[in-house]
């Protein structure tokens, strides 16, 4: 078991990783999104020591998670202290609404929702969902959006709608959600349809599906739900 105390301004932590995980505890002190949580907790939860429990890695050998267990407590009361480590996502409405004959689509005409099915194990099915990913900034919305649907769009057509944790139980995870809405012609919004996406070599098996708008409140997707509402409130639709 190898073992570091990490002074974060007036904390002090005892961070223990054992050595049949695969990963050193320089690598585990590198992960930001471990130094990010420790660092965010409010003065009222205090965190004597975390015990890394696994580690996933990508294929370029980077940490991509880390699930823990640490001594937690609020206020001097002990509570479970269980938590995934993946860091903060982007996630992106994104709308097409067609124009045809010059016409500017108003934003009382239909339009459709781009969103990427995939399977997700966790879930025991494929899933409807908004093109996301892990967040580098604001480029991460558009790269993944390219990525995954093949629609390009600039830095300057999103709106940012306001961020929220899916699942803080267990989960650092902070989704910032974004919306873009974009005219296309008949033709441009047919070849969306049914596109393939994401990096198959990766195991993203992304189909992309339009859904109108009108439709959308029936996923079950979190992070759809949350924009679609957030983007309504906007009085945008």
């Amino acid at each position: 078991m190898e073992s570091a105390v990490w002074e974060l301004g007036k904390r002090r932590v005892v961070i223990e990783c054992p050595a049949s995980l695969g990963a050193s505890i320089e690598q585990i002190q590198g992960f930001p999104p471990l130094r990010s949580w420790l660092q965010k907790l409010h003065a009222d939860i205090e965190v004597r020591r975390v015990t890394i429990q696994s580690v996933d890695t990508f294929k370029s050998g980077s940490i991509g998670f880390v699930k823990l267990s640490s001594d937690a407590h609020f206020n001097g009361t002990r509570i479970p202290g269980v938590v995934f480590l993946r860091g903060p996502s982007t996630a992106v409405l994104l709308i097409l609404r067609t124009q045809e004959g010059g016409r500017v689509p108003s934003r009382l005409d239909g339009g459709y929702a781009v969103m990427v099915e995939q399977p997700r194990v966790a879930a025991g099915e494929a899933l409807l969902e908004l093109p996301a990913g892990m967040d580098d900034g604001v480029c991460t919305a558009v790269k993944e959006v390219m990525e995954e649907t093949g629609v390009a769009i600039e830095e300057g057509d999103l709106v940012e709608l306001g961020a929220a944790y899916p699942s803080p139980g267990a989960c650092d995870e902070m989704v910032t959600l974004c919306a873009c809405e974009k005219a296309v012609t008949s033709d441009e919004l047919e070849r969306v349809r049914g596109r393939l996406g994401g990096c198959r070599s990766e195991g993203e098996l992304i189909t992309v599906r339009l859904v109108r708008i009108s439709d959308l409140w029936q996923t079950t997707d979190m992070k759809t739900l949350a924009a679609l509402y957030l983007w309504d409130r906007r009085k945008l639709i």
